[in-house]
């Protein structure tokens, strides 16, 4: 069985416009993510906050590496910072091909400070910290929510 891993990154997204017409966007990223992961056995939670995607993902390396190229090259992605890429023992996300852990208006975490800061144990951290609020989140909303 191939070992499963958990990437962490956050990026600034490029889409505009209300906060209605950004939920609406969003929930569009999370269907085609949730159809696509599903395919991929990936699975993992998005934040949208600030204007940035707070994103986890869990699956086999090779497929990971495979759907972050595909990330970095959407334009809806820039400033792309990998918090985390490490092997884990199960997923946090099993239920879920891409849980919604909301959209928020202003930014959760401190990510100018992560993005400046060039070593790998603060961003790693920070991706450990990421992971646990997405965790919360996801558990908070999972009562509206049905996995995909």
């Amino acid at each position: 069985m191939a070992r499963l891993y958990s990437a962490a990154y956050i990026s600034k997204s490029a889409m505009e416009g209300t906060l209605e017409e950004q939920r609406a966007l969003l929930e569009q990223i999370l269907g085609t993510a949730q159809r696509n992961n599903s395919k991929l056995n990936v699975t993992g939670a998005l934040l949208y906050s600030g204007g940035y995607f707070c994103q986890v993902l869990e699956g086999e390396a090779a497929v990971l590496e495979e759907l972050f190229e595909t990330i970095q090259m959407d334009a809806r992605h820039s400033q792309i910072t990998v918090l985390s890429f490490l092997p884990i023992e199960q997923r946090r996300f099993p239920e879920w091909a891409m849980a919604s852990a909301g959209l928020e208006p202003d930014m959760r975490f401190d990510i100018e400070g992560i993005r400046a800061s060039k070593d790998a144990l603060t961003a790693s951290e920070a991706g450990k910290q990421m992971l646990d609020v997405l965790d919360q989140l996801v558990k908070q909303h999972q009562s509206t929510l049905s996995p995909r």
